[in-house]
């Protein structure tokens, strides 16, 4: 069997042994080397492939052990064969992850999606209506207009697709600014995804200090009650998206895109 990482911890720090059973009901164990220890269980690579239920057991044995201390959370699906690949990556970026739990140390994960209501991102999808104009070339017929010059409506659709792309990217880094603005002095570090037409939410993370968790909700309240788009606040978590330099796992993000939480 091999073996499925969940975290990286301080040793001393989060008694692992004491987490939820993992994956698989598998028991959650320490391989410690030096100041560090990584939370594994053992699993069979065949039986890895995610579903819901995988991935909350999971996420459950990290949040076990970060509300017991600073964790590096790593993605579902980093597996070592042998627990001695696992104590060579401890020595040999063990300097690296004692700065990054240092960094981390007392902070948690807060999220923020926000969707803009007046969706200029639905003129950028193929099935809204500005897309059925741009696909079709179905602009009003004026004598020697665009529609009676293929080349000509081409260009014209490019353009106004171009100005609802340039609008939207506007209107959400506006939105994003007025987020920032509101929190300020909450949050360590803030990071952002930006949206797509295929998916029109922006995702903003934010590092907050523990402490200031109640205070950061309020400031999101204020925001919510005054700002045109939509929000959606989530967390505390831990700090999945303030990690680098990790293991990778095996499954990529389009292999588990279909799980929902």
């Amino acid at each position: 069997m091999s073996c499925l990482f969940y975290c990286i911890c301080r040793h001393p720090g989060p008694e692992i042994g004491k987490a939820p059973v993992g994956v698989g009901g598998q028991p959650v164990f320490p391989v410690v080397h030096r100041r560090l220890s990584a939370a594994i269980s053992r699993v069979k690579r065949a039986d890895l492939v995610p579903d819901l239920s995988k991935v909350r057991a999971y996420e459950r044995v990290v949040q076990s052990c970060h509300r017991q201390g600073a964790v590096i959370p790593l993605r579902y699906g980093c597996v070592f064969e042998e627990e001695s690949q696992v104590i060579h990556l401890l020595d040999e970026h063990g300097s690296q992850y004692e700065a990054l739990l240092q960094e981390l140390e007392g902070c948690v994960e807060m999220g923020l999606r926000v969707l803009l209501p007046s969706g200029p991102w639905a003129a950028l999808t193929p099935g809204g209506p500005e897309g059925r104009r741009e696909v079709a070339g179905d602009h009003p017929p004026t004598p020697g207009g665009a529609r009676h010059r293929p080349g000509l409506a081409y260009l014209t659709a490019r353009q106004a697709h171009y100005a609802h792309q340039d609008r939207w990217t506007r209107e959400y880094r506006q939105a994003a600014d007025r987020c920032l603005a509101q929190f300020t002095g909450l949050f360590v570090k803030a990071k952002m995804e930006g949206p797509s037409p295929r998916l029109p939410l922006l995702s903003l993370f934010f590092l907050v200090p523990e402490r200031a968790v109640a205070s950061f909700r309020q400031a999101f309240r204020r925001l919510a009650a005054t700002d045109p788009a939509r929000l959606l606040l989530s967390g505390p978590w831990p700090p999945y998206n303030f990690v680098t330099g990790g293991p990778s796992p095996i499954y990529t993000n389009s292999q588990s895109k279909g799980i929902k939480l």
